[in-house]
């Protein structure tokens, strides 16, 4: 019994002391405190006269606010909002009360420092000015700038006379960092002074403005071949033996990226298609690979084709043939009796000969008995050049006839030394050419 009322004794104590320390605890957490809050608002104006503008902003004011610790401690600027009303309000300096709201949180405005505030009104003065775009960070190199277009081209400033006043225009800010082709958007406009000054104290409209700036790639002038496009085979037989252009070279514009390229013009093609003379023609040129022709530059040029024959060249035998012996003379030898014409000219011409070719006339009329060595001549086709006669000479030799010898009544007359006597001397050998 008595360790049963030891026991109840002690839960009894035990429990008491945690309720005096819940009691302890729950005042604490609702205990309610006073205090100036660490940060400033700023005061918002209400019911702005239309013809009307703040010459000079209110100061901002601070808090003394009541409520639970944890409460004031977490309050923050956007959990209170500070007015005045300007309502009914003239041009002129005003002080005026400021009402500050608890927007949210679980704190009461005990004081407002100040609770009043000096608001300078004045009557609103507009006026317009040009919109003026002012591009920044020019694109990369190889690209350029247009002229800016703007839409509207004229806003109005409206505010404090002497601001107003300050405004030369409003320009309108665009950044043109690593663009390579043309920027369209919208951009807020800024008011600035002739300086470049800004102007804050003004209101602009409209607030933005549609900019557009042109940003072209950049072309350089430079030289560049002119190339003719030969299509089309010439007539069997026939080659382009040269191409030629007048002028041979035209002045292009590129772009930075081509500007160490070798750059090339084409003509339109030019056909030569079964020709076999020369073409000559008035070529457009044809301009690609990013080139484009410079302004006082020629866009056509002209074409010379010369088409000249395939040349090959060829042996064949040919015959030679003698006539016309002397009379009373014989043709005793004679070679050789075939040589061989090398012969050079179109393959066309070369193609059509068919057959043996004219054989090499001799005529020996002229040649007395003997033995001669005579030129060989031939004339080759016309368009054909006679390049070799091998052998280019031949060995004829030409006899007397011998005649039977008649009888003879009556002895021979003898020599002195017993020999018949010759009427005619032996015939001599020639080697006339």
């Amino acid at each position: 019994m008595r360790r049963l009322a030891r026991e109840a004794t002690l839960f009894g104590t035990v429990l008491v002391l945690a309720i005096i320390v819940w009691f302890v605890i729950a005042d604490t957490e609702n205990r309610e405190i006073e205090a100036r809050l660490g940060f400033s608002l700023t005061v918002e104006i209400e019911e702005l006269g239309s013809n009307l503008v703040i010459a000079g902003e209110p100061l901002p004011v601070t808090l003394t606010v009541v409520g639970r610790e944890a409460d004031v401690e977490s309050a923050r600027p956007e959990h209170f909002k500070a007015t005045v009303s300007l309502r009914n309000r003239a041009a002129g300096r005003h002080s005026l009360p400021v009402r500050v709201e608890a927007q949210e949180g679980d704190v009461r405005v005990r004081a407002v420092q100040p609770e009043t505030v000096v608001v300078i009104l004045q009557e609103s003065v507009e006026r317009e000015v040009p919109v003026v775009v002012e591009p920044s960070n020019l694109p990369p190199l190889g690209f350029r700038v247009g002229t800016p277009e703007v839409v509207p081209e004229m806003a109005t400033v409206s505010g404090i006379a002497s601001e107003v006043e300050a405004v030369e225009s409003v320009v309108a800010r665009i950044d043109l960092g690593g663009v390579n082709a043309t920027v369209e958007r919208d951009v807020t406009l800024e008011a600035r002074t002739a300086a470049g000054g800004a102007v804050a104290q003004v209101v602009v409209n409209p607030r933005s403005a549609r900019v557009r700036v042109p940003v072209e790639q950049e072309l350089f002038r430079r030289t560049a071949s002119i190339l003719p496009d030969v299509v089309g085979v010439p007539a069997e037989g026939y080659r382009v033996r040269t191409v030629r252009a007048t002028p041979a070279t035209v002045d292009v514009l590129v772009p930075v990226d081509e500007l160490d390229a070798e750059v090339e013009v084409l003509t339109e093609p030019v056909d030569v298609t079964g020709r076999s003379d020369d073409v000559m023609t008035q070529a457009q040129l044809m301009f690609a690979d990013g080139a484009a022709p410079a302004g006082d530059s020629e866009v056509s040029t002209r074409v010379l084709v010369v088409i000249e024959p395939v040349i090959t060249s060829v042996t064949l035998p040919i015959d030679v043939e003698l006539f016309a012996v002397r009379d009373g003379l014989e043709l005793t030898f004679a070679s050789p009796l075939t040589a061989r014409v090398t012969l050079r000219g179109p393959v066309a011409l070369i193609s059509e000969l068919e057959g043996p070719v004219d054989v090499i006339q001799v005529n020996l009329g002229s040649y007395a008995a003997g033995r001669h060595r005579i030129d060989l001549r031939w004339i080759p086709p016309t368009g054909l050049e006679l390049v070799e006669l091998a052998p280019s000479q031949m060995i004829v030799t030409l006899s007397p006839i011998e005649v039977p010898e008649p009888p003879q009544a009556e002895e021979d007359p003898q020599t002195e030394d017993g020999e018949p006597a010759d009427d005619e001397p032996p015939a001599e050998e020639d080697d006339s050419e």
